[in-house]
């Protein structure tokens, strides 16, 4: 593997010339200055279209449709909710156009037939009586669809080959080019008779209109491969089909991936460049400035954690020298005084986020008012993805209420000054303090500790997790602003619980790292530990030959630690299941690991722990059931936690309504915690 100025197997790492990651934090403005983000509320232009303030709610898959693609009010709130909380352009989710062979996911939005356009304009009009403005995004996934919801097989792209969904495309026909064509204009003339405001056309992330323009998966010979020209033709053919089809007044964006990141054999800025100036000299009305491919072993196109704010603002800032378009770019911005200072410098023309948006859907109404603290701040967390599968649509990591706008009732005002005792100072604690205070409740939050956190005080000490510290901020602002009473370094005893009385106890004790009995000599040998101990620095491991067991995240962030050059650790991953870091998102799992293989930390699968001696350990093959002895100094045992229960089951003995959320019930993620502890203040 070879590195070289922050890139590993040419997968950008860090931002050329920092050596690092670090997190662009913009100076405080002085509250209560009517002019505190003039240019982010400043109106802007694209096309014929005045948009009210520059911020743009960019495209993120929300499968909330019905599956046939019909508008739902679960999906109609859901929009409606940031339109109300200040965008001033909301670019839908990805629209499909050919239900033949261009579907990506179940419960996707739908324009390829006239009887969708009355969905589109039930969500024209939730949106416009906030002054908010809204984009239909085009979309067709080519080799990426999934094959068991496209009727017409095999797949299209540009030439031959294998999408993500593990489908089989093939090179698309010119039959089949100037179908998809005329299905985009078609789409793009039902979403202007909806009342919509404009389309963007999504031609990034190695989906079929990106197919023709990369030379990685475009190995034509005929007039659309080869030659840049011949690669873009196909983007021009949409351009005048919509045209066509819609009238040059009516807004058309497009969407393009300007670096694709997949090392020497993807094109770079400047072809991207290229692409962007074509498209301005064939009447596009704007660019959005994305990066990468779905094919990048890295995603740096919905970016996780490591990310800091603003890393590739290099990109929309070259497009913008160059391309007399406006450019809407994400730039990883989370916050609004870093939003302005891309305005002011120049770097781009609309600050735009998906997550942003879906972590607070009134990021933009908070930033106007000066009450960017009351912001519930979107961390990278990837959750939004990685537990899409478990909510079968699109949820938020620190926002329990994202897509389910629809479904949960305002939260009842009814506590009427009760008492409710939390205890513990960790996510779940914390949501669910604020959240009870919020109800009208009197709440005091116990935490043993001295500080609060638990569990994100650990995760916030791995490396590259500065933003966990930006949720626990936000949590204890949101308490200390409702009126929670936080007493630290207080653990209160079962009598002083009863002499208080609650009304109602919130049992988010937490748990401890576990330590399996079916491991012989685990709980006895002095080479265990766990990775608190690591991460806290309570043991200081260097120079030596370590096991760590177990690849979640807490494992492979423990490894990351274990193995930098300061401490100069021999490390060996081993892992029960078939594939390292099995639940772990794609993107979180590729990025760390990604460190871990420049770092020389070896992997091992299909290995069960059984045994821990003195100075070894043994280890089963679970494929041939053979057994290994592997001679170390020290066993990080990273099998996740169990709950902690200090209070056993007496809590009942002082209070009826005792209710155990996060990892008192089961050890889980941020996610998890977060959720449990909101819908456990819900349920008092």
């Amino acid at each position: 593997m070879r590195t070289e100025g922050g890139v590993f197997a040419g997968i950008l790492l860090f931002p050329e010339g920092t050596g690092k990651m670090k997190e662009n934090v913009p100076p405080k403005r002085e509250k209560g200055d009517s002019f505190m983000y003039e240019k982010l509320f400043s109106p802007g232009a694209i096309g014929t279209l005045t948009i009210p303030n520059r911020i743009v709610m960019t495209a993120a898959s929300a499968s909330l449709s019905q599956p046939d693609g019909t508008m739902t009010e679960d999906m109609l709130a859901y929009y409606e909710a940031r339109a109300k909380g200040g965008v001033g352009l909301i670019i839908t989710e990805m629209v499909c156009v050919d239900e033949a062979r261009g579907v990506l996911f179940p419960r996707e939005l739908n324009a390829a037939r006239e009887d969708k356009i009355p969905a589109f304009r039930a969500l024209a009009e939730r949106v416009h009586p906030y002054g908010t403005k809204i984009f239909a995004q085009l979309f067709h996934p080519g080799a990426n669809a999934d094959p068991k919801l496209n009727p017409h097989l095999p797949l299209v792209s540009a030439s031959d080959g294998r999408g993500k969904k593990r489908g089989t495309a093939q090179a698309a026909t010119r039959e089949d080019i100037q179908e998809i064509v005329q299905k985009f204009g078609q789409a793009a003339r039902r979403i202007k008779e909806s009342g919509m405001d404009g389309v963007e056309v999504h031609a990034a992330h190695h989906y079929f209109l990106h197919s023709f323009l990369s030379p990685v998966t475009n190995h034509r010979t005929d007039e659309y491969g080869g030659s840049l020209e011949n690669r873009t033709r196909i983007l021009r053919e949409v351009v005048e089909a919509i045209r066509a089809a819609c009238g040059r007044d009516f807004p058309l964006m497009f969407r393009i991936s300007l670096e694709e990141y997949i090392g020497r054999e993807g094109y770079h800025a400047d072809t991207g460049i290229q692409i962007c100036q074509m498209l301005a000299s064939w009447g596009v009305d704007a660019i959005n400035v994305t990066a990468s491919g779905t094919d990048s072993k890295l995603s740096q196109s919905v970016e996780p954690m490591y990310y800091p704010q603003g890393w590739r603002k290099h990109l929309p800032k070259a497009v913008k020298r160059t391309v007399p378009l406006p450019v809407v770019s994400v730039a990883l911005i989370r916050d609004p005084a870093y939003g302005e200072k891309l305005l002011e410098e120049g770097v781009l023309d609309f600050v735009a986020s998906a997550r942003s948006h879906l972590a607070d859907p009134d990021w933009g109404n908070k930033a106007r008012q000066g009450r960017e603290e009351e912001i519930l701040p979107c961390i990278s967390c990837m959750a939004c993805f990685g537990k899409y599968e478990q909510a079968g649509h699109i949820t938020c990591a620190v926002n329990p209420e994202t897509g389910y706008e629809a479904q949960l009732p305002p939260l009842p005002r009814d506590g009427e000054g009760r008492l409710v005792v939390v205890l513990g100072g960790g996510p779940a604690g914390l949501e669910g303090a604020w959240v009870a205070a919020r109800r009208g409740f009197r709440v005091i939050l116990f935490e043993k500790a001295p500080q609060l956190g638990g569990q994100l005080l650990l995760a916030a000490g791995t490396p590259r997790k500065e933003k966990i510290q930006w949720l626990l901020d936000s949590l204890c602002f949101r308490c200390r602003q409702a009126g929670v009473e936080l007493r630290t370094g207080c653990a209160p005893t079962l009598k002083e619980l009863g002499r208080l009385s609650p009304y109602a106890i919130l049992d988010a004790t937490g748990g401890v790292p576990g330590i399996p009995a079916a491991i012989q000599g685990a709980r006895e040998s002095p080479l265990v530990c766990t990775p608190p101990a690591v991460i806290t620095g309570a043991l200081d491991i260097r120079e030596e030959s370590v096991v760590v067991v177990g690849s979640g995240m807490t494992g492979l962030e423990t490894a990351e630690l274990l193995s930098d050059r300061a401490r100069n650790n021999a490390v060996l991953v081993l892992e029960a299941a078939p594939r390292l870091a099995p639940g772990v998102q794609g993107s979180n799992r590729n990025g760390v690991t990604a460190v871990l293989e420049v770092n020389n930390v070896v992997f091992l699968c299909n290995r069960t722990l059984t045994r821990v001696g003195e100075d070894r350990i043994w280890f089963v093959d679970s494929q041939t059931g053979e057994e290994y002895v592997y001679p170390c100094d020290r066993v990080v045992l990273a099998l996740g936690t169990v709950p902690a229960r200090p209070y056993g089951d007496r809590l009942g003995e002082v209070c009826s309504r005792v209710i155990p959320v996060g990892d008192a019930v089961k050890g889980g993620q941020i996610w998890d915690a977060v959720h449990a502890g909101y819908h456990g203040a819900r349920r008092i």
